[in-house]
């Protein structure tokens, strides 16, 4: 990061300007001068707007720094959220879903016959909700994971899109 001071508060304010006077009393006369202005004293003048200045530079540094490292820390964390998620999805059988709801559907044709009582029916149902929701669980947090990280990032997760369109099919 380049660090500059105010160059413009370095030095006193120093003017020059032409004058011209002129009298007409019986004579004419006129006077023409170069005038010069500045102010005493000549060093440190601008001592405190200096430091100030300086002050308030550090200040946006030091913010810049923070925000970079706030951003650089979510941008970890949501990767990290990513791969865990990639990697328990990648345990998963592909056809798990199908499977649990065969389960279910078997589950309910027995009920329908009177082979399964309604508690191991019902239990039956509600764990294949609960697995089937905690498949969908994991999709959608890896999906956010990775919007998360392409918000941050501003690069596409080509992963991330191709998870999108197939469930869109």
């Amino acid at each position: 990061m380049k660090k500059s001071s105010p160059l413009n508060e370095r030095y006193p304010t120093i003017s020059v300007g032409p004058s011209i006077s002129g009298e007409s009393a019986g004579d004419r006369e006129r006077i023409i001068g170069l005038g010069v202005s500045l102010p005493l004293p000549l060093w440190n003048r601008n001592k405190g707007n200096i430091e100030a200045a300086v002050a308030r530079q550090m200040q946006a540094e030091v913010s810049i720094s923070v925000t970079e490292r706030e951003i650089f820390r979510k941008v970890i964390e949501a990767a990290l959220t990513y791969e865990t998620k990639l990697r328990e999805m990648a345990m998963w059988r592909p056809d798990s879903a199908e499977h649990f709801r065969e389960a279910a559907e078997v589950a309910d044709r027995h009920y329908r016959l009177g082979a399964v009582p309604i508690s191991t029916y019902v239990e039956l149902q509600k764990q294949y909700l609960d697995a089937v929701e905690g498949l969908l669980d994991t999709k959608k947090e890896a999906l956010e994971a990775a919007a998360q990280l392409e918000l941050l990032t501003g690069f596409p997760l080509p992963l991330a899109r191709t998870t999108l369109t197939e469930e869109k099919q």
